[in-house]
């Protein structure tokens, strides 16, 4: 039986974009290559029901994308790739169209800015044609749209970019979508088929600060749910440790299953379990307010987090 609801395979910490919101890594640019994906992949596939190609980086700018997607299909492990859709009209992206992708996340809220201009229209309209095709060439695909750009649970205040996407998809999709510059919760939409709308509240990286405050109590889907490998094989226990800073050994080195047995890794898994925070960037990560602790695990299972905070719609 599979452990982690989904494991995070860092492909390139790479991007094209420099959103405000995402702070980058300090890390050295990096990329897997193929040889270490496939490694990473047989290691991976009895561990979890499902990858992301994502923790930091655009995914697409990997060089090997299509290949990698080859050798995810080949292994017969499921794929989730989340994109800021700057790359969906370049041939990367008809590898996302391959039967082993089972959802790519599309992060809308890298079109942030003060006004919409000729660059976020040329974006937006790419994310439109590439999610007709598909819709023809893959009625199976989930296609979530993220928006995560609400000051709170009520209240998004970028209006104007809410107003316009809301108004741009309708159009270039002939489907209703209501105006989203305000929901009561945030919540996922589905618009049509298998296309869904992610709504969410912005959140901050987590980062350990010397003299900050801490809390010890808490509990996230971090090595319950799921753990994340960075571009260069270091292990980490959930997909906002964008430093490595939580570095629980490297895969590459390493067989996985031994890392996940270490003590540091059994002593955090075993806390969050138990509404314990072990590690002290946990507990100065503001995203785990996010989760609340439901009791003692049931039959050695941990306590299971909200769903919508990975956005994963089925």
């Amino acid at each position: 039986m599979a452990r982690f609801r989904q494991i995070y395979l860092e492909i390139t910490n790479v991007c094209n974009l420099r959103c405000a919101f995402c702070p980058g890594t300090t890390r050295p640019p990096q990329r897997m290559t193929p040889a270490q994906f496939a490694a990473l992949l047989s290691q991976v596939k009895p561990l979890t029901f499902q990858i992301y190609l994502h923790v930091l980086g655009e995914p697409l700018l990997h060089p090997d994308f299509a290949r990698l997607i080859e050798l995810a299909g080949e292994a017969g492990v499921p794929v989730a790739v989340t994109t800021n859709g700057t790359l969906l009209g370049t041939p990367a992206a008809d590898s996302l169209l391959c039967p082993g992708v089972r959802q790519v996340n599309i992060s809308l809220h890298s079109l942030y800015g003060r006004t919409v201009g000729d660059e976020q229209r040329r974006r937006l309209a790419e994310i439109l044609a590439f999610t007709r095709r598909a819709g023809e060439r893959r009625p199976d695909l989930y296609l979530n749209y993220r928006l995560w750009n609400f000051a709170s649970a009520e209240y998004s205040d970028e209006t104007e970019l809410n107003v316009w996407l809301s108004r741009e998809i309708a159009s270039g999709l002939n489907l209703p979508v209501p105006a989203v510059t305000a929901a009561v919760g945030c919540k996922t939409r589905r618009l049509c088929g298998r296309l869904y709308l992610d709504l969410d509240t912005r959140f901050e990286w987590p980062e350990r600060i010397p003299g900050a405050p801490e809390n010890e109590c808490g509990t996230c889907h971090g090595m319950i749910d799921q753990l994340a490998i960075l571009a260069d094989g270091t292990v980490v226990p959930c997909c906002l440790d964008r430093n490595g800073v939580i570095a629980l050994g490297n895969a590459l080195t390493t067989p996985l299953t031994v890392i996940l047995d270490s003590p540091r890794a059994r002593a955090m898994a075993d806390g969050l379990r138990a509404g314990k925070l072990v590690e002290p960037l946990c507990r100065q990560c503001t995203f785990r307010t996010r989760f609340k602790f439901k009791g003692a695990p049931v039959s050695g299972a941990g306590p299971v987090p909200p769903r919508n905070s990975e956005g994963d719609i089925p």
